[in-house]
């Protein structure tokens, strides 16, 4: 009789065991599932890390915005000894020649550059122009409008 109890505890732990096992792989095909649902979601929404211009094809939430024209400040690089611009993939210092102008300025977010008398900045970013909106409150909401 004591072998047979044996085989018994014995059963018992490898039923623990699978059914261990089973739990883990019920979750991870849970995992698996909602990871592709995940995705379905995702994939109409457009890529933050990508340009706001440039290849629109691959991101189409941008396909409305016009792509510059002429020479692209790309990045500056300003610090106490020197000042560089990187405009069109190529890398300028105060006084270089570009565009039949010549490189009078590099500052933070532009570089400025004097053609025949005449001052061209190019700029980092765009200029954001500031718009005020009114917005009617009623006079009873928590807001507070005015009386």
């Amino acid at each position: 009789m004591t072998v047979l109890t044996g085989m018994e505890l014995d059963s018992k732990k490898k039923a623990g065991v699978g059914s261990g096992w089973m739990a883990i792989l019920v979750a991870g095909m849970a995992a698996m599932v909602a990871v592709c649902q995940a995705e379905d979601v995702l994939s109409g929404l457009a890529d933050p890390t990508q340009p706001a211009y440039g290849n629109t094809t691959a991101n189409s939430a941008y396909a409305g915005m016009a792509t510059p024209t002429g020479p692209a400040l790309q990045s500056t690089f300003v610090s106490t000894s020197q000042r560089l611009a990187v405009i069109s993939g190529k890398s300028y210092r105060v006084g270089d020649k570009f565009g039949g102008g010549v490189i009078t300025e590099i500052e933070p977010y532009e570089v400025i550059l004097k053609q025949a008398g005449r001052e061209t900045r190019l700029r980092l970013l765009p200029k954001v122009v500031k718009q005020a909106y009114v917005v009617k409150v009623p006079t009873q909401s928590q807001e507070g409008g005015l009386k």
